[in-house]
């Protein structure tokens, strides 16, 4: 365990076979960097094998694995901007003086770790499907009162397994209604524009989302994969006290911190000036009036990353108007302290983006796949494949710019249903989302713990709900 954690009592000599399954896991699994670098060597190596692309060319004309990790290296700069803004605007939100007395209101509501681990669960997918940044910056503040109030009240709650259960909860949230896949096939033309020409004519202006994310069947697997994940974290969960942890002093007083009665000096004509509440509530209400115009006309599914982030900041600028400017600015210092991981990693996977895109590679793994597809089997194929893509270059607008010039034009040669095939599209995102450490990074950050102490909670469910989607798939595809 991490500093933050710690356990009640000295831990039984004999160990079960979950103790020694998640051992292994903290034992060989590495930090989430170093994960990253070994899949940039591991992509890199596999791009130099399967295409004709040299490792280094001198003519700068030339296609080279090296050059094609360093054209794409700084693709996702801003992705990795809006990310940051996304976790630092929500965590400030997250951690107004208002949103901390609901939110503390609400964590106090369980009594049980079964209560907990369901209340965090249920509300970050609820909220995660209607947007994935949503449900994320929930699930992290709403874990972390929860985790503080378990200790107050006294019951057993493992912190490793309810960070596991909400990190979970992102599964619906990035196969939901914010996917940039669904969106994007949703505007207009835009899959005119990703297909060679001799498709264009063939492939439809738009797919709504009514015939993809918002279907009634496509809603019930995320229903069940819901149970599934938040039915793992519950028969995960330690049984005796001795092997349960809890929250160490110190993080407890971090969490309780946000609680406090907040003074704001107001002597001199400075701090006046850094306490202004007109001047917050003027351009604060003028951006939040503006984004629930916006939403109000161009509803939920016009949101985008930047309209998230800009109703976010508007709403923190309002929420903590009372404090004034230098305290909103405390808060969102505070929550930058959490992106390190974006930082120094998204241009890295950038670079994985790179070495498919550039490099061929993307098509050679395509035509395997594709090779062996009926309309029947497409939507499975389609959904591992995803699955598998994901994990080397985990964004899911990045990725579709690499999937949709072939996976497109194979759906319409095999007469598939395209808004089935989004859908796998977005499964394969979720359940990988899982496995890899990249969209785990503001979890991991803000419960300062290591993706050790948590992916050896979620491999078991993930592989359940692999087996699940696969069955929904195919039984779908062979009903059209």
């Amino acid at each position: 365990m991490s500093s933050t954690f710690k356990t009640a009592k000295k831990a039984a000599p004999k160990q079960s076979f979950m103790d020694r399954y998640l051992a292994w896991f903290i034992r060989w699994m590495p930090e989430s960097f170093v994960i990253c670098l070994a899949l940039t060597v591991f992509v890199g190596i596999f791009a130099l094998i399967a295409t004709d692309t040299p490792l280094w060319s001198m003519n700068p004309e030339t296609t080279s694995v090296v050059s094609a990790w360093a054209e794409g290296f700084w693709s996702l700069l801003a992705f990795t901007m809006q990310m940051t803004v996304l976790l630092s605007t929500g965590s400030a939100v997250a951690s107004s003086p208002p949103a901390q007395k609901v939110l503390t209101k609400i964590a106090s509501i369980p009594n049980s770790k079964f209560q907990a681990i369901l209340l965090g669960s249920v509300s970050a997918v609820l909220l995660g499907y209607v947007h994935w940044g949503l449900g994320m910056m929930a699930a992290i503040v709403l874990g972390k009162e929860i985790l503080a109030q378990s200790r107050i009240k006294g019951y057993a709650l493992h912190p490793p397994v309810m960070i596991a259960a909400l990190f979970m909860a992102f599964l619906p949230s990035s196969a939901g209604i914010s996917g940039a896949a669904v969106l994007y096939a949703a505007t207009p033309g835009y899959l005119k524009d990703m297909v060679p020409e001799n498709y264009q004519d063939r492939v439809p202006e738009a797919v709504p989302l009514t015939d993809s994310v918002l279907r009634l069947d496509f809603i019930i697997l995320l229903v069940i994969c819901s149970i599934i994940t938040t039915g793992f974290a519950l028969l995960m969960h330690p049984k005796s006290k001795e092997k349960t942890a809890t929250i160490s002093d110190e993080f407890f007083a971090e969490i309780q911190a946000g609680s406090e009665k907040i003074v704001i000096p107001r002597s001199t004509p400075a701090e006046k000036s850094n306490a202004s509440r007109w001047i917050m509530y003027l351009v604060g209400g003028i951006g939040l009036l503006y984004s629930i115009f916006s939403l109000w006309t161009g509803g939920v599914t016009g949101l985008t990353l930047n309209s998230f982030n800009f109703l976010f900041l508007s709403l923190g600028m309002v929420l903590t108007a009372n404090y004034g400017p230098e305290y909103y600015a405390k808060l969102i210092r505070e929550g930058i302290q959490g992106t390190w991981g974006f930082i120094l990693q998204f241009p890295f996977y950038a670079g994985i983006f790179g070495l498919i895109s550039f490099t061929g590679l993307g098509v050679v793994i395509s035509g395997f796949f594709t090779s062996i597809s009926t309309a029947t089997t497409w939507p499975v194929i389609a959904f591992l494949y995803s699955g598998l893509l994901n994990i080397a270059v985990p964004s899911g607008g990045s990725k579709f710019v690499i999937e949709a010039p072939y996976i497109i034009p194979t759906t319409i040669d095999l007469g598939a249903d395209m808004g089935l095939v989004l859908q796998a599209y977005q499964m394969g995102d979720g359940a990988t989302n899982l496995l890899i450490p990249f969209f785990a990074l503001p979890y991991l950050a803000n419960f300062k713990i290591k993706f050790s102490q948590v992916v050896g909670y979620t491999v078991p469910p993930v592989l359940v709900v692999l087996v699940v989607t696969c069955i929904y798939l195919f039984v779908r595809a062979s009903m059209i």
